[in-house]
């Protein structure tokens, strides 16, 4: 035992003592922060994009325009209704009712906010909503869509200074059906089609009507059918419906299975340069006269391991500060719901019981990979299969987070190699207990299994120099 902690000890200093792991510890968690909430804030960022509309009618322009002020008006209304969902629920249909009976948007969005205010609600009103529209139209610059084209590809740009980010050209063919022409240098992005698409689909329907000698306005009598949908959990004894509240506990497993698999990966692959290099550099050998290949391989597992748990007592501290801060505000803060739902204890559980196995399991196969390796050009052809198979569990998340009870995932979640990411993501969905428990004992038999198996494979290429190139040799003799 004194050899194994004598080979962790090395591993620990000798990792932690390098510039790279202190600049990691300090930077990962504004790193991590900054993957999180960059999108968001970007997005809120950025200022409303320019779109101008030539349209051979002007009833069709009208109703274009009227579709993409209907849709900033529903965007806003959506974002201010799901914020008082999380942060003031009571208020929620009060002010939601003040939005609809105001006349423009920014009524609507001052009669909603002017309702929290009277109620004094202050945390709800802090980070009450003030979202900008996301296009702006304007007026075209110019009579046609070809003298356009200047304005569209960054060759000029309006009186004030602005860029035109798109244009929709709405023509009528010969049958009198309206055609929709978008011009814009973002190819992928046809938000502006189908708003267009969908007024002039209701403007077509307003031209039928009257054909047939109906008002035009049954059209939108007929458009403004829309049923109530409301989404219940029966596991919970409310009758209230699903909130913020209840989806948080999946976008936090979500958001750990991810980190999870990144640590795993990042400190299992520490381990195989490691030993790459200490190969390659003849240090094993001098290792190997004192302590044995299984000591070895185990004091390695135990160093590394060591040095995750200090990144884990530090990021834990943080985090688990800031969660709790957060939490303790968990009616009030839309954020701090979300913070709270990291903190569930099922999930936690989850998250370290596989930590340890998927680290162990991973770390001693990436061990015993790099001991068969004489380079780092080696350890890459061996590392396509075992990245092909980390890459499993990623490409099941996605469908597990929409059906985490769907019999591939629970029959995937109980391969021990793919547990660690998927038991996290089931969690929420009401993992019982002992489910929880059963895949933990699973994977740490596992673990016993392959860290037998590693050791094996160690003791061939640290002690019977077995490599990737040694057995090409021999079998190019042969």
């Amino acid at each position: 035992m004194s050899a194994i902690l004598l080979v962790a000890r090395r591993d620990y200093f000798a990792y932690i003592g390098a510039w790279g792991f202190w600049i990691s510890l300090l930077t990962a968690p504004l790193i991590i922060a900054v993957l999180l909430f960059a999108p968001i804030l970007l997005a809120r960022a950025e200022p409303p994009r320019v779109l101008t509309i030539v349209a051979e009618r002007a009833t069709d322009a009208d109703a274009v325009k009227a579709a993409f002020a209907s849709n900033a008006l529903r965007d806003a209304r959506g974002e201010i209704s799901a914020y008082l969902s999380a942060t003031a629920p009571s208020l929620q249909a009060s002010a939601v009712a003040a939005f609809d009976a105001a006349q423009t948007r920014e009524a609507a969005i001052a009669a909603a906010r002017a309702v929290v205010a009277q109620h004094a609600a202050p945390n709800a009103l802090a980070a009450f909503p003030n979202p900008s529209p996301r296009y702006r139209i304007v007026d075209p610059p110019a009579r046609d869509i070809q003298a356009l084209r200047p304005y569209l590809d960054g060759a000029r740009t309006l009186s004030n200074g602005a860029t035109i980010y798109g244009a929709l050209n709405l023509r009528r063919d010969a049958a009198g059906a309206p055609v929709i022409e978008y011009w814009s240098t973002a190819l992928n992005h046809d938000e502006p089609t189908t708003l267009a698409h969908r007024a002039l689909r209701l403007e077509m329907q307003r031209e039928a009507l009257a054909s047939q000698g109906l008002p035009p306005g049954e059209a939108e009598r007929l458009q403004a059918f829309d049923p109530v949908i409301v989404q219940f959990d029966p596991r919970s004894s409310g009758e209230e419906g699903v909130t913020l509240r209840d989806r948080a506990p999946s976008y936090a497993a979500l958001a750990l299975a991810f980190i999870l698999w990144s640590i795993v990966f990042s400190v299992a692959n520490m381990l195989l340069n490691g030993m790459i290099e200490e190969k390659s550099n003849k240090i094993l050998d001098t290792l190997l006269t004192s302590v044995s290949p299984i000591q070895m391989l185990a004091g390695k597992l135990l160093g590394v391991a060591a040095v995750s748990a200090t990144l884990f007592l530090f990021w834990g501290a943080l985090g688990g500060t800031l969660l709790t801060m957060a939490a303790d505000r968990a009616s009030d803060n839309i954020f701090g719901q979300i913070a709270a739902a990291f903190l569930d204890p099922r999930l936690l559980v989850a998250f370290f019981v596989g930590f340890i196995a998927g680290y162990l399991m991973y770390g001693a196969i990436f061990l015993a990979l790099g001991s068969l390796c004489e380079s780092v050009q080696e350890a890459q052809t061996l590392l396509g299969p075992v990245a092909l198979v980390l890459a499993i569990p990623m490409m099941l998340i996605t469908p597990a987070l929409d059906n985490p009870n769907a019999p591939i995932i629970a029959t995937a979640s109980w391969i021990p190699i793919f547990t660690p990411f998927l038991m996290l993501i089931r969690a929420p969905a009401g993992l019982s207990w002992i489910e929880i428990a059963g895949q933990g004992a699973l994977m740490f038999v596992s673990v016993i299994v392959i860290l037998y198996l590693a050791s094996r494979v160690f003791k061939a290429g640290v002690v019977d120099q077995v490599s990737l190139s040694s057995w090409r040799g021999r079998k190019a003799k042969g």
